[in-house]
């Protein structure tokens, strides 16, 4: 029995994990080594998936069932975000070699959100939403922040902050957190940062930068590492309270290839927009 809350991992294949339990079931979706983002619309209770095979994928989280709604283009996306608290409900972003609005995420329908061509989007490493505004890292050393109202861009960070080691980014409560060689809170407006834990702590000794996806529920932050930080894949739950860090032991081993993270609350009211 799962939880209101629980887990979508997208790796070689796709698993359900209760976070409480570590419980993990695979589901039966096919082989999905190809995917390289991914982001769920709550108010839809879908999830969306691109792959290096340029498609772009659906999951019906209520059925369980998944269907390519396009074919063209995808292959060059990093990062996918569902923006909230919009009149329109969860309106999709898609970072590929365009900043990409999807306009129907069922068919794929998209626009350039900016305008214009340019491959600063192709060398994003992560990216999450903070109230109307996307927040992206990319390989190029750069912190971006979108108006998704105003259409407006501004670059944040650079030179020498690192921004290039941060593979996850996530909100909790109207923060931003980034997960680079440490835990960064980073203030949304100038980008300057500050280390989340305390000075002197075991947890400060993380090396964040084996982070390969992070979601949220709540005020717990789920992160899968890569080759962790105890030498192993392996799942962790941050308590942003607490300030703690436990690993959540899966009952399938280690799962192979997880790329994406995903929290599904299953008390959100699915909206058809059929």
């Amino acid at each position: 029995m799962l939880p209101d809350a629980y887990l979508l991992a997208i790796g070689r294949y796709v698993y359900v994990i209760n976070p409480l339990s570590g419980a993990t079931i695979p589901l039966d979706l096919g082989d999905w080594t190809s995917a390289t983002a991914a982001a769920i619309i709550p108010s839809t209770r879908k999830a969306y998936v691109t792959t290096s095979f340029n498609n772009l994928w659906e999951i019906d989280l209520a059925a369980m069932e998944s269907h390519n709604v396009s074919w063209n283009g995808w292959g060059t996306c990093n990062a996918l975000v569902a923006v909230p608290n919009s009149v329109e409900g969860h309106p999709l972003f898609a970072f590929c070699h365009k900043l990409w609005l999807v306009d129907d995420p069922s068919t794929g329908q998209c626009t350039d959100f900016l305008g214009g061509f340019t491959d600063v989007w192709t060398k994003v490493n992560a990216a999450t939403s903070v109230g109307m505004k996307i927040f992206a890292t990319t390989s190029a050393n750069n912190l971006w922040c979108i108006d998704t109202v105003a259409n407006e861009v501004t670059k944040l960070g650079g030179g020498s902050d690192n921004w290039s080691n941060c593979h996850a980014l996530v909100e909790v409560e109207g923060k931003l957190y980034a997960f680079c060689y440490g835990l960064w809170e980073v203030d949304v407006e100038t980008g300057h940062y500050t280390q989340f834990f305390d000075e002197g702590s075991e947890e400060r000794k993380i090396n964040w930068s084996h982070t390969k996806s992070a979601t949220v529920i709540d005020t717990k932050v789920y992160v899968f590492c890569r080759g962790g930080i105890w030498a192993k894949d392996q799942l962790l739950e941050l308590d942003i309270n607490t300030k703690k860090v436990r690993e959540i032991s899966m009952s399938i081993g280690n799962l192979t290839n997880v790329k994406v993270l995903i929290a599904v609350d299953r008390n959100v009211i699915a909206i058809d927009h059929d």
